[in-house]
Parts: C-alpha cells; structure tokens; sequence
C-alpha cells in the first residue's frame, strides 16, 4: 500500500469549509462590534457623539446652535467639578450600564443643581427622585404632553417611545412634589420632581431624543424644552473608572457588544457541528453492485500465474501460508522464522531438515508438473504433522 502525503494545497482544498465558516464568523463579529460598540461616547445609545440612529448627536448640536455650552465627561470626578456653578448648569446623567453606586447618586444629587436622568434605573431613582416608580417598557407612538408643565407648554406631539415612570408616591417620600407629563402604558414618559434642593427630571420617553426621530413632530422643541433649561449642560456618562475598587465584575467590565458576539460564535460552532458532524443512528446496510466470491478471486490470481508463467511466485504464496499453518500446528509463535520451524517440524514428522528446506524453500519448479509435485509435498507434509500433533 502506498501512503501520499498531502500537499498544503490539498489540506487547504479540504479545509476550506472551516475557513469560510470562521471568515463568516469573524465577519459577523466586526459587525456586531461596529453596530453594537457601547462601550465609548461615540457608539452608545443616546451618545451625545453618537452619529448613528439611536445616538444623540443631533440633540447636542441644536443646543450648541441655541447657545447652549455642552460638556461631555465620563467620570464623577471631573463632573462634580464641571458643575460649579450650579444655578447656571443642568446635569444630564446617562448611566446606561448601571454603574454608579448609591453613594455615588448621592454625591450627584449633592451637587444641588439641575438633574435630568436619562432611562434611569430604580436604584437611581430611589437616591435621587425618592416615590419615583419605573413602571416598564412604553410602546413607540406620539402623544401629548398633557400636563402643566410650564417647559412644555409649546409642545403638542412627542414621540413617547422608551420607559414609562410612575410619580403617585412623590408626596409621601419628602418634601417634593410631581408633575407627570407624556402619559403612557400605566406611567408618564417624562416627570420632573421639585423639592427642597434641585429639581430633579426624569425622562423616560428617550426615543425622541435619538438623531433617527430628532426632526420628527415636535421632538427636537421637547428635547430642547427638556435639556436647555440652562446656558450649560453636562453631559455624565459613568463608565468602569467609576466603580469603587473591588467591585467590578466581570459582566461589568465586559464592553456590551462581547455577549453578542461570543453567542454569534457559539451559535455558528453549534450549525457547524450539525451541519458537518456525523449523525449516531442504527448501520445501514449498502447493496453492493456485484458480489464476488472468495474462490474466484483466487481462480483470477491462478490464471494470472499461469498465463505470465511464473511458477515461482505461485509456489511462494503457497509456501507462505503452509508455513504459517505449520507454526500454529507445532505450537510456535507467529512471527517465527522459516529456521525454527523446520528445526520443530523435523523430529515431528521424522524428516530430515535438508528436506524439509528444499520442499519449504529452495526448490525452483521448470514445469508444471514440478509445481503440483511440490504443492502435493507441501500439503502432505502439514498431513502428516497434524497426525504426529493429534491427541492420541
């Protein structure tokens, strides 16, 4: 049997599934990460920077067009102090990934001036705007502000799409007060509460704030209704550096866009694996197209023999298997030599060993009649051996 090494260019010709499945993997990963990236200002929803759909770069620019001073930090440090002077600055906070702790809040609220909290989580809301219930999820659709807000009181249609809160127990937490506006699902997508410190203004209703429904209905008059109250707006985005030391997780710190692509892995090895795989289930037997008995191959064999007249080859396969028959009769091993076998079978079959070698290996047959001569030797030698062996 002869054994061929593949070339490269045959291991490449039957690797070339798996390197298109892992080019269409890696392909569907880049793109999960360039659409999905949020782990910057830029890619984010609602990122005052974000150019995409669900960015809010448009918003930011309309203010600047008003006059409004927009800055965008990323850490607690630097926002408490871009809020220094607290009458003429509203503090617009974006903890989408849930960063900042209860403390933390705290130090916010304790800054004393104008918060607005974008989708913002009940932990949140339970330090900053205390009776503030978030309520779920509101379907997309425009509404009315329907509310005595004085901010938006020129604005008729809002697009309410986001979260909806629920300000019923306001007056019983302290000494604020409420004002639900864009009702919606059970909540309102946006409350501004007004206490003994700053006012505080929860929106829920993010979707019009976003750059694909900016230039829809009055959307842009609410957005700047809602984040131009003051000449100067910072724009907090906490991110990992603000995590107090040891409390980072792994699922924290992870960018979002990763779960997305290691499931797209996961799902693309899973179809592989059943696309490629072998399936378990009972043999199957396959109908051969033609049967070819044992005996005729042997005939076949025979009449190559005769017609090439190679007595000596012929002869040689039919010392092989006596040989082989002679060794498990006298008892030796499989890998015995020709040497001990005649050396055993001798005295068995009371023979001289000079015999035994020209019948088992040095007679050259001229004819063919020689041949028979010696295949008949050769089967009346392992006759008589299996009668000198047989239990008595």
């Amino acid at each position: 049997m002869t054994v061929v090494t593949p070339t490269p260019r045959a291991r490449l010709r039957g690797a070339r599934v798996w390197i298109a499945l892992a080019a269409v993997a890696l392909g569907g990963a880049v793109v999960v990460t360039v659409l999905g990236a949020g782990g910057g200002t830029g890619g984010r929803p609602l990122g005052p920077s974000n150019p995409a759909p669900t960015g809010a770069k448009a918003v930011v620019e309309v203010l600047r067009d008003q006059g409004v001073d927009v800055t965008v930090t990323t850490s607690l440090a630097d926002t408490l102090a871009a809020t220094g002077d607290a009458d003429r600055t509203s503090l617009v906070v974006d903890d989408a990934d849930g960063f900042l702790t209860d403390d933390q809040w705290a130090d916010l609220a304790g800054a004393r001036t104008r918060l607005v909290l974008l989708a913002p989580s009940q932990t949140a809301l339970d330090v900053v705007a205390p009776g503030v219930a978030l309520v779920g999820a509101a379907d997309d659709g425009v509404v009315a502000p329907a509310c005595d807000l004085a901010a938006l009181s020129r604005v008729e249609r809002v697009d309410a799409g986001g979260l909806a809160y629920s300000a019923d127990d306001v007056d019983g937490a302290g000494d604020g007060t409420a004002v639900g506006c864009l009702a919606s699902d059970g909540g309102d997508g946006l409350v501004e509460v007004v206490g003994a410190d700053a006012p505080v203004t929860v929106v829920g209703a993010t979707t019009a704030l976003t750059n694909a429904a900016i230039a829809s209905d009055d959307n842009a008059a609410y957005a700047l209704s809602v984040l131009g109250q003051a000449p100067e707006v910072v724009w907090y985005l906490p991110g990992a550096a603000d995590l107090p030391e040891g409390e980072g997780t792994l699922a924290t710190l992870t960018p979002s866009w990763v779960t997305p692509a290691l499931v797209l892995l996961v799902l693309t090895g899973v179809a592989a694996m059943a696309w490629r795989g072998r399936r378990l289930g009972p043999l199957v037997v396959e109908r051969l197209p033609v049967t070819v008995k044992a005996s005729e191959t042997t005939e076949g064999r025979a009449r190559l023999y005769e017609r090439s007249g190679d007595r000596l080859h012929a002869l040689d396969q039919l010392r092989i298997g006596a040989l082989g028959r002679l060794a498990r009769t006298a008892g030796l091993p499989v890998g015995a030599s020709v040497d001990e076998i005649i050396e055993r079978v001798a005295p068995l079959v009371s023979a001289p060993p000079a015999a035994l070698r020209h019948v088992l290996v040095d007679a050259r047959p001229s004819s063919d009649r020689e041949l028979l001569s010696l295949s008949d030797s050769l089967l009346d030698l392992e006759r008589v051996l299996r009668a000198a062996t047989a239990p008595s």
